[in-house]
């Protein structure tokens, strides 16, 4: 199971603790962009600890729970300082009397301006499947496949099973967003109705 929802992971741990062990050890993408972020400032740009903070900006309330969760900090020091929800960026900006049409476009600052295609459809249903795919398929042809294949994986349909044939060996996938599609799925899978090898789960729509 994904583990970039927080909502997801948590719906899992108070209802379905039997799954936990199943999901990816990866943390959501904030969470790994909040630690890399302290400890690269503060090693290799020399911050102090006092002034470094780090603000996410994501369009989902339930960042905000897990950014305050005990495992995204260390001594005291949380990964990610504050969270604003899109909307909230939003009202600032208008609040600030911004033109945000107006602004010119500029590069992400260095050292952690780099971005990839996945990087920008996991907001999307279906888009950490995707990312994953296009990964293996990269990793195992030397670059030279092509990734554009697994659009199909996305879209909006609460619950997505599709199947991915890759070196000979048949991936059964699930997509589902909303927890009420995410409950069927769980219980299917604990009477042995469903198998899947990789199941990607979004509590919203997106």
């Amino acid at each position: 199971f994904t583990s970039c929802c927080p909502g997801w992971v948590k719906f899992v741990e108070q209802y379905y603790p039997d799954f936990i062990s199943n999901l990816s050890s990866c943390r959501s993408p904030q969470a790994m962009y909040g630690s890399v972020a302290k400890k690269l400032c503060l090693k290799c740009l020399k911050f102090r600890k006092k002034i470094m903070t780090v603000v996410s900006i994501m369009p989902c309330t339930a960042k905000k729970f897990e950014a305050r969760r005990p495992e995204l900090s260390k001594n005291g020091v949380a990964d990610i300082d504050y969270v604003l929800t899109t909307q909230e960026l939003a009202r600032m900006i208008e609040e600030a009397g911004s033109l945000f049409g107006e602004l010119e476009p500029s590069a992400f600052d260095m050292p952690l301006g780099f971005k990839t295609g996945g990087g920008v459809i996991f907001g999307n249903s279906g888009g950490v499947t995707e990312a994953v795919l296009r990964d293996i398929v990269s990793n195992n042809s030397g670059g030279a496949g092509k990734t554009e294949q697994f659009v199909f994986v996305r879209g909006e349909d609460g619950l997505r099973e599709v199947k991915v044939n890759f070196g000979g060996r048949e991936l059964n996938i699930a997509v589902v967003y909303g927890l009420k599609n995410a409950r069927k799925i769980l219980k299917d899978i604990k009477v042995d109705r469903s198998r899947y090898d990789f199941v990607e789960v979004m509590a919203c729509p997106g």
